[in-house]
């Protein structure tokens, strides 16, 4: 029995290989914020930057140089080199993570361009979330270092707008990714019936939830909230805890609530996870049947279920640096199966080829 492969599998690996650079950043900036490290490379160029120290030395005239900026006294007034080994090489890894992906999308992609493997179309998009993701990327770069060039605490809104940059940039490219790796058409087949609309409704909604909460958690850690009613399933014995809601101005105060109100944004997270219990099993329920995305839904709810028990724990064991980044990490992965789950109801596939049993468009 032969098995159907992607129209361009070239390109559809050098999709792949973006979207995992990007996963790979996005959880390196993690750590850094973990870490609360980010501005120890203090002078970093592209091409002569890409290379760490060797010795003790040359690790220790970079600390003398990170030494003049106030995140250092405010934040690491004690730091020896060997601790500055780790946030060093941390941020290196983010910069050389970023350089690295932005070569590996723009060479492939003129390869390709001159080979004719993309359509009008396929080129415009693939242009535009190019551009993006290096606006997204300068962005970031500038946010990062004005944030801290002063108050060395990352703010609860920079670090949720940078979360809903990165992750928008991760869902364009693998939207990208999933359009172009359709399979060809198979000889002989059938027609697959249309998704119906709940179904598009409960992706949306899904992804909605799913969205809110990681950015919730972008707050979270800029509130340094898990420090904070560190009980489960009550905040320190409330299911309601007192004070939430505090600033009531209705339209210039309200979204302060989510952003600077402790108990607020951590009963918030804890909502939308609750809901997201509650409505990704219906989910499954209700598309078990569907062959658009009956293989995709066990994959979401079972990676759900790891990502709210790792919350749990993190909360409880009050945020290590190895649960929450792991946290981060299956976020992302439930978040990627959310966006390929709209995908394939939004985009559908239209037959499945019968005689020789693999799924066709």
């Amino acid at each position: 029995m032969q098995s159907q492969k992607s129209p361009q599998p070239a390109v559809s690996a050098w999709l792949f290989a973006c979207l995992m650079l990007i996963a790979a950043t996005i959880i390196v900036n993690g750590l850094m914020r973990l870490n609360e490290s980010g501005l120890s490379i203090t002078d970093w160029k592209p091409i002569t930057s890409l290379k760490l120290p060797t010795n003790d030395d040359e690790f220790q005239g970079v600390l003398d140089e990170y030494k003049k900026l106030p995140q250092f006294a405010k934040s690491f007034p004690n730091m020896q080199v060997e601790e500055f080994k780790a946030v060093y090489t941390l941020e290196f890894a983010n910069y050389t993570l970023v350089f690295i992906g932005q070569i590996l999308f723009v060479l492939p992609f003129l390869v390709f361009f001159l080979m004719r493997k993309f359509t009008t179309s396929q080129i415009a998009k693939l242009v535009l979330v190019f551009i993006f993701g290096n606006m997204q990327s300068l962005f970031y770069n500038y946010m990062w270092q004005n944030s801290l060039l002063d108050d060395p605490h990352f703010s609860p809104y920079r670090l949720s707008l940078q979360l809903v940059l990165s992750f928008t940039f991760f869902a364009l490219v693998l939207w990208q990714l999933l359009t172009i790796s359709y399979p060809k058409p198979g000889i002989g087949g059938f027609e697959l019936p249309k998704p119906p609309l709940f179904l598009k409704v409960f992706a949306c909604l899904t992804f909605v939830a799913i969205s809110s909460e990681i950015i919730l958690g972008g707050a979270l850690s800029g509130l340094h909230s898990p420090l904070s009613f560190n009980t489960f399933p009550m905040m320190d014995g409330q299911w309601i805890p007192e004070g939430l809601w505090p600033f009531q101005e209705p339209v210039s105060g309200w979204y302060k609530n989510f952003f600077e109100d402790v108990p607020t944004v951590q009963f918030s997270h804890r909502m939308v996870a609750y809901f997201l219990t509650i409505f990704i099993p219906l989910f499954c329920l209700f598309g078990r049947n569907n062959p658009h995305i009956a293989h995709l839904l066990p994959i979401l709810f079972s990676m759900f279920v790891v990502e709210f028990l790792l919350g749990v724990l993190t909360l409880l064991f009050l945020a290590p640096v190895p649960l929450a980044a792991l946290h981060q990490a299956i976020a992302l992965l439930v978040f990627g199966i959310s966006v390929t789950t709209m995908h394939r109801l939004f985009l559908p596939i239209k037959s499945i080829a019968y005689d020789v049993g693999i799924v066709a468009v």
